[in-house]
């Protein structure tokens, strides 16, 4: 069903709303974000999940393997996914006039990329993964220590939204609405509780969490999203743990993103 609703004062601004069973979705869930390039999933999706894997690898981006999956792939140079991607990676918003130019802007950068076009049925149609490679290293082992490769996979879902579904073999589901806290860590008993001191004596709650543990290698990964930033100070505190390998802080994305 969809209403009609007038905001503020003003009988130009409006709200078009549709109701589907308990949800609601507004007019910009449906018709997409202000972009550039012809297709919401395609192009303003694509970026999205390029500039969502910028920020969760953290550092400099030297050398990428972009593999595009299904859809993506069919769609890459028609709708622009590869400049898309690229762009994302570069930092660039989804509106930005640049994300044409992303491939020659990133061979100015000096940063080093390669795609590989697949089909899996497995796959959501638009799926995007990330292989990050630490040039200075001849490791590929994939780690979250920066002494290797570091992997991020994500879907793009229908009007520019995103889903990140997997970091470095580990499955999570983000899709950039909260502030996230990510720690690598060895799997030892306390961890939990001092992951949540640590963020409880801030007054900073954990709205979800989700463990993975890897038993061979004696690891864990605590992904989180949280009801406010963790800021620097106590990602500090966190890393001098002599159990943590990695911490990640990634701030929610705004409108404009």
């Amino acid at each position: 069903m969809l209403r009609r609703v007038t905001q503020g004062k003003h009988p130009l601004i409006t709200k078009i709303s549709m109701k589907t069973g308990g949800a609601t979705m507004g007019i910009f869930d449906v018709m997409g974000p202000v972009m550039i390039g012809p297709s919401s999933s395609h192009t303003a999706g694509a970026a999205r999940l390029g500039y969502m894997a910028r920020l969760i690898y953290g550092r400099p981006i030297k050398k990428v393997q972009i593999t595009l999956y299904n859809s993506f792939a069919e769609t890459a140079h028609g709708h622009g996914t590869d400049l898309a991607v690229v762009g994302g990676l570069l930092g660039l918003p989804v509106d930005s006039p640049q994300l044409r130019e992303s491939l020659a802007i990133a061979e100015a950068q000096g940063m080093l990329y390669n795609f590989v076009w697949k089909q899996n049925l497995a796959q959501h149609p638009n799926t995007a993964r990330f292989l990050f490679y630490d040039i200075r290293n001849g490791n590929n082992r994939e780690s979250g220590d920066g002494s290797g490769t570091f992997s991020i996979t994500g879907n793009s879902i229908g009007g520019g939204n995103v889903r990140i579904i997997e970091i470095n073999g580990h499955r999570v589901d983000y899709s950039g609405y909260h502030d996230v806290l990510m720690i690598t860590y060895q799997d030892v008993p306390g961890m939990i509780g001092f992951i949540g001191d640590t963020l409880g004596v801030r007054h900073i709650n954990i709205a979800y969490m989700s463990l993975a543990r890897d038993a061979v290698e004696a690891t864990a990964m605590a992904f989180l999203k949280l009801d406010a930033p963790c800021p620097p100070e106590c990602a500090d505190v966190l890393r001098a743990n002599p159990n943590v390998f990695n911490v990640i802080t990634i701030n929610k994305l705004g409108d404009g993103i």
